[in-house]
């Protein structure tokens, strides 16, 4: 098939990822799982900004980059989606053992008071904590949406070959399955995608996935990449012989993650707000779709110090009059409006 522009910037096809080998040296070593959850992010940023500040010419704008959407004449149609001027999606990784026994249910227990729904992504085999089939349903049955994120979170996928990719993604796609969740959707942990992953996720049977930010300033070896777009797409994977298009559909992370801003750019709870305002505030103005990623864990917003602005935020959100959907309900919609071709 012929690449587009918007097409070969949406995939990331002028990028090599490249973790690193000292983040290689130190997942493997299974360093971070040891360090208190008090010192971990202050330590991760700290290799990422060491990292990103020694790497290349940056190659993406943040928080905002949209050429995709610039060199691609489907914007306007896309912008029509809505049932209201723009759209949102709010997304949580549940990354640790607490965050999956207390975040969750805290952030739970706000939105069921907002009147707010979401996507928990799990770790289906967490070193961490165990996934209940009970909570899943649990979830599902009050409205909210529960995606795969990995099968573990060590930070190891995107070293892993291909075939040990694959058997990753097919182990959570089939745990996934056990644990009731039907219709299959995926986060890369730390955001690591590789060059095969969609390939892989779109042949195991996954019907969306969020794992490319429209820009990324601090994911070490991923600094400076992202998908430039706000609004769902189709990605490509190479068969072997040729570019084909996916049938899973692709909702790029396009706000800010709490961990960017309370670690990397160590802003306070306020300037943190500023900033989600401004890029909500832009993306409502060009008609597309708000991915937030708000972590329950304690070392994020999960903590009872930040339950106050999380409120804040969803505050935000809401009087910004948003469609507000989950990952889920989006992607199902999304396809029946526009089937990949």
């Amino acid at each position: 098939m012929k690449i587009s522009k918007s097409d070969y910037y949406r995939n990331e096809m002028d990028i090599p990822y490249d973790p690193g080998i000292g983040f290689q040296i130190g997942m493997s070593l299974n360093l971070i799982q040891h360090i208190p959850y008090q010192v971990r992010d202050k330590f991760v940023s700290l290799v990422s900004i060491m990292g990103n500040r020694s790497s290349c010419a940056p190659r993406r704008s943040f928080p905002i980059d949209d050429l995709a959407d610039r060199l691609d004449p489907t914007t306007e149609e896309k912008r029509e989606f809505w049932d209201k001027d723009f759209g949102v999606l709010m997304t949580h990784d549940v990354d640790t053992r607490l965050g999956h026994d207390y975040g969750l249910a805290k952030f739970v227990e706000i939105e069921k008071q907002m009147n707010f729904v979401s996507t928990f992504n799990i770790v289906p085999k967490s070193y961490e904590y165990d996934v209940s089939k009970q909570l899943v349903k649990a979830l599902l049955d009050d409205g909210f949406d529960v995606g795969i994120h990995g099968l573990h979170h060590d930070g190891k996928f995107a070293y892993l070959t291909p075939s040990e990719q694959r058997e990753r993604i097919k182990e959570a796609a089939s745990i996934g399955g056990r644990l009731g969740v039907s219709v299959l959707g995926y986060r890369a942990p730390l955001l690591h995608r590789t060059k095969q992953m969609v390939r892989i996720l779109t042949e195991e049977g996954f019907h969306w996935d969020s794992s490319f930010p429209d820009t990324d300033a601090s994911t070490t070896g991923y600094a400076s990449t992202g998908s430039r777009t706000i609004f769902p797409f189709y990605p490509l994977y190479f068969n072997g012989t040729e570019w084909q298009r996916s049938g899973m559909l692709e909702l790029p992370v396009s706000m800010p993650q709490d961990w960017t801003l309370l670690y990397y750019y160590r802003l306070s709870e306020q300037s943190m707000l500023k900033v989600w305002k401004k890029k909500l505030d832009y993306i409502k103005s060009r008609g597309g779709l708000a991915v937030f990623v708000i972590h329950p864990d304690q070392e994020d917003f999960g903590h009872p110090k930040h339950h106050k602005a999380y409120r804040e935020l969803l505050s935000i959100i809401i009087d910004a009059d948003p469609e507000i959907l989950t990952s889920t309900e989006l992607s199902k919609r999304w396809k029946a409006k526009f089937p990949s071709i």
